[in-house]
């Protein structure tokens, strides 16, 4: 008899927790388990990844903790062996939900993707207060934790004390083989710059991601070298002004989100990330996979625990703008051997992802 599993997102729009399900969703053995999604809204870019398969349940709600009765009423009909939920806030709804109304009767997965030193804790408000007090109250009654990094693994023990044996650290998988294949496309667009030294970032357009830092990084390196944005967001409009403002328009281009990131992964020198938090980043690791080297900040997070022997990139002490030109520079000058890039991410395979996932839940 098949286990029963409910998967709870608040939507599949761009992001790397709703990617990571997308691909879990992909790659589930539906012979072993009877699958459906729940979606406080279904909306978002990622419904057109996801498999025909999968039968998804939405709540047509526009907030997560004003659909709890809609998810707790879901839960009673379904009544699966497992509820597995991927964004902190959701999580500390199904916690209650289980406290009040499932207790042993059904197992609770959540899987946590934010650093709450910078995330939570830092910058304290009110709203973060109140949020802190749920996570310290509510994350621990859950079965299982899911995270993607020692580094979460060990701020989930020191801020809320959830013991290590409900603690799962899950690294976040990559496709290898639709990555060789997309990247491999050889239409790059108008917009590309075949005669230049290719930087590349991609990522919302948000203040988390400091993408101002990464213009003036581009503004102290020689014309030859352009950097390229895959991405939008809130901060879009902020950011093509302060490019204006630095007359790099002509240096750094805007593409957007697109359907295709790794064909530009490929064909770039480097990718670039100056976030100043960042949980266990995708776009690291898929930038691997297409052999691209990366240059990062050692910002708090699991980056520290991909970068490894300067062999798949090398980190540059937070904030140090003109150190990170002068890695650039050492990189560009040494080269590195795309072989050895791509070997260093293929640990984080999807299917490798998927054997502890199913080990998680025989346990």
């Amino acid at each position: 008899m098949k286990q029963k599993i409910l998967f709870v997102a608040p939507n599949l729009h761009h992001g790397g927790a709703e990617a990571v399900l997308t691909k879990i969703l992909n790659s589930i053995d539906l012979s072993r388990f009877d699958v459906k999604l729940v979606l406080v809204k279904k909306e978002g870019q990622h419904l057109s990844k996801l498999s025909e398969s999968i039968e998804i349940i939405d709540l047509d709600s526009n907030s997560a903790i004003l659909s709890i009765f809609k998810l707790k009423r879901v839960i009673e009909e379904e009544m699966p062996n497992y509820v597995f939920s991927i964004i902190g806030h959701v999580n500390l709804i199904l916690s209650a939900l289980k406290s009040l109304f499932f207790k042993k009767k059904v197992t609770f997965i959540g899987r946590e993707n934010v650093v709450y030193s910078e995330w939570l804790f830092k910058d304290m408000t009110l709203k973060k207060r109140v949020l802190a007090l749920g996570y310290k109250v509510l994350l621990k009654k859950l079965d299982f934790i899911v995270v993607q990094s020692n580094y979460m693994a060990n701020q989930v023990q020191e801020y809320f004390n959830v013991p290590t044996d409900k603690i799962a650290v899950f690294n976040n998988p990559i496709e290898h083989k639709k990555i060789e294949l997309l990247s491999s496309e050889a239409d790059l667009g108008d917009l590309w710059k075949s005669d230049k030294v290719n930087l590349i970032a991609v990522g919302r357009i948000e203040k988390v991601k400091n993408y101002s830092l990464m213009v003036d990084i581009v503004e102290m390196l020689p014309d030859k070298f352009h950097l390229n944005i895959l991405g939008d967001g809130k901060e879009r409009e902020s950011l093509e002004e302060y490019i204006a403002s630095k007359r790099l328009n002509n240096r750094v281009t805007i593409h957007g989100f697109v359907d295709n990131p790794y064909k530009y992964m490929k064909n770039s020198f480097a990718l670039l990330l100056t976030s100043s938090r960042e949980s266990f980043p995708n776009v690291v690791l898929e930038a691997n996979a297409c052999g691209t080297y990366v240059l990062s900040f050692n910002m708090p997070g699991g980056i520290s625990e991909i970068i490894e022997g300067n062999v798949n990139g090398c980190l540059i002490s937070e904030g140090d703008k003109t150190d990170f030109v002068k890695k650039i520079y050492k990189v560009y000058n040494e080269g590195y051997d795309p072989h050895a890039v791509i070997k260093q991410s293929k640990k984080y395979s999807i299917n490798e992802y998927m054997s502890n996932f199913y080990e998680l839940l025989e346990d």
